[in-house]
């Protein structure tokens, strides 16, 4: 089976650091003659540090694709080939509507495909409302595909009354310039027991199912006093290690006051998918992972990770666009404010991205939650493709 997020190239846990001079270009390619970058495939720039995408992208799953029965769609995959198809798990927005309505009706949901960027074909729900944040991963040793999730998939219709008047993946009233119905605003409320928050992970031993629930992700967090685990953001090595990102609140709001912002990513190792995450301090603010400066400008959330050729990379949602960060040993962090591609749409940002790799371990292919329309909150999930080279 060839899995895109385990490039075949790659070995060993941690990699040793990296050549000198590919720090100096982000870890995306090397310093040629004239002390120039000369980068990698999908990146650009004086440090390679701009994403190099087709402006085009495909509609992978959501709003656009009409495979996808109508359903919007706020991000998902990295997709994962299993020698006959593609395979993309997204999260979709139920009964078919937008993305105000996100934190009562998100699910998890297959979609297949004969393109690594789709269109992709919706097959079926795998995870019921209320999830999100769908990241798959696959743990090699063990032959186990993962979707690692926030919220546990325990609120389903019977106790959380899906919205009414949601027509072709938007909200009432998104579809005519008016502001969207937000989830809190529509009654009868969601009465569901509440279930442990924070990261969850599902397992299925075949891409197409049955996938089990195998709760929320144990967590070590030593001394670490504002450490969280949202939007999970994993990389398992062929040994089963895992290391990820976890995101804590991004902003502290209080009536009345100016709003408080603050770093807010985190790292984590486990032994495998289903043992313990422990903190690793890291050498930003409290023990964060020195990504971001904490303010207003330079807000970061949605992170996804993996590891290159070079070393490791992460990818943020840093309004309207996305950010870059970098390290040789998946441990010491270097970052970028420069606000990297592919551009927004006229509807909003670029958030939650995952990557697609090549057997190399370059860029193949960005996937982004966006939302393409003004005044309408009809979402997708967006490929992006790197631009070739000759």
């Amino acid at each position: 089976m060839r899995v895109a997020m385990l490039p075949a190239a790659l070995a060993g846990v941690f990699a040793s650091a990296a050549a000198m001079g590919e720090t100096d270009c982000q870890l995306n390619g090397e310093v040629g003659p004239g002390k120039t970058c000369v980068c990698d495939k999908g990146w650009t720039g004086s440090t390679c540090g701009d994403l190099d995408l087709n402006p085009d992208p495909v509609v992978a799953y959501g709003y656009g694709n009409p495979a996808a029965d109508n359903y919007s769609s706020w991000g998902g995959g990295p997709p994962v080939f299993d020698g006959q198809q593609w395979h993309l798990f997204v999260s979709e927005i139920a009964a078919h509507c937008g993305m105000q309505t996100w934190d009562r009706l998100s699910q998890a949901t297959h979609a297949v495909s004969s393109s690594a960027v789709g269109p992709f074909k919706r097959v079926g729900v795998v995870v019921g409302t209320e999830t999100h944040n769908t990241y798959y991963a696959y743990s090699k040793p063990d032959g186990v595909h993962l979707l690692y999730t926030i919220f546990d998939g325990t609120s389903p219709e019977s106790c959380n009354p899906y919205l009414k008047g949601c027509v072709g993946g938007a909200s009432p009233g998104g579809t005519h310039g008016a502001p969207p119905v937000r989830p809190r605003s529509w009654q009868p409320g969601n009465t569901c027991p509440t279930g442990p928050g924070g990261a969850h992970v599902h397992w299925a031993k075949s891409l197409d199912g049955p996938w089990y629930d195998g709760g929320p992700l144990k967590m070590d967090l030593g001394d670490c006093s504002g450490c969280d685990n949202h939007n999970p953001a994993p990389w398992i090595f062929d040994n089963g290690t895992v290391l990820m990102i976890g995101r804590s609140k991004d902003v502290k709001r209080v009536p009345g006051q100016k709003p408080v912002f603050g770093h807010n990513l985190w790292l984590y190792r486990a032994n495998s998918w289903n043992d313990t995450y422990k903190w690793i301090p890291g050498q930003g603010v409290n023990g964060t992972m020195n990504i971001g400066d904490g303010t207003s400008q330079d807000v970061t959330e949605d992170p996804t990770l993996w590891k290159g050729r070079r070393g490791f990379h992460a990818l943020m949602h840093t309004g309207p666009d996305l950010t870059h960060a970098w390290s040789a040993d998946g441990f010491s962090w270097s970052y970028s404010a420069n606000i990297t591609g592919p551009p927004p749409g006229e509807g909003g940002s670029n958030e939650r991205p995952r990557v697609l790799l090549d057997n190399n371990g370059d860029l193949e292919a960005v996937f982004v939650g966006s939302t393409p329309v003004q005044g309408s909150d009809a979402s997708r999930t967006a490929a992006f493709k790197v631009n070739s080279r000759r």
